[in-house]
């Protein structure tokens, strides 16, 4: 099995955080959560960072990519705009294999407090809005494109299977 690092990227909701945290369990490997990786790193909220502009935050997710890409054998959730620099990806890729997880909007309408969410606040239909920004981006940002659809066990056993076919 690789020791590279196993990255998921996917709009918010997507189920990265979740699914994430179940591939380091069952492959016994570090988990990063980027999201909090930025806020520890940091010291302010997503939303603080947010709120002085969207760039201030991408600028500091960037530099998060390049402290990732020393890493070896983790498992790494992003947030779901990690793909919008097509430098943050290199970075990822430089020793990572992504995969996308493709979770389809209803399902995570149904799943998701929006509210919580600094992109969607205004509703449900921003997601659809972000995956017709950001599907392309993922697609082409990722190694393999998984459709969350079925059961978190079924998702995580179909990740590790193709990382131990590489």
């Amino acid at each position: 099995m690789s020791d590279k690092n196993i990255i998921l990227v996917g709009i918010m909701g997507s189920g990265k955080t979740t699914i994430s945290k179940l591939i380091a369990q069952k492959l016994n490997r570090p988990l990063i959560d980027m999201d909090d990786y930025i806020v520890a790193k940091f010291q302010m909220t997503i939303d603080e960072m947010f709120n002085i502009n969207e760039n201030y935050f991408r600028d500091k997710e960037t530099a998060c990519c390049k402290d990732m890409a020393k890493l070896t054998g983790h498992v790494i959730s992003t947030g779901g705009g990690v793909i919008k620099r097509k430098e943050n990806v290199a970075l990822l890729k430089q020793n990572g294999i992504i995969f996308y997880l493709d979770r389809p909007i209803p399902l995570i309408v149904e799943d998701v407090e929006t509210s919580t969410r600094p992109l969607i606040k205004e509703g449900a239909y921003k997601l659809y809005r972000l995956d017709e920004e950001r599907r392309q981006l993922y697609l082409d940002a990722c190694d393999y494109h998984i459709i969350n659809d079925s059961s978190l066990e079924e998702v995580t056993n179909t990740i590790i299977n193709k990382i131990g076919a590489r």
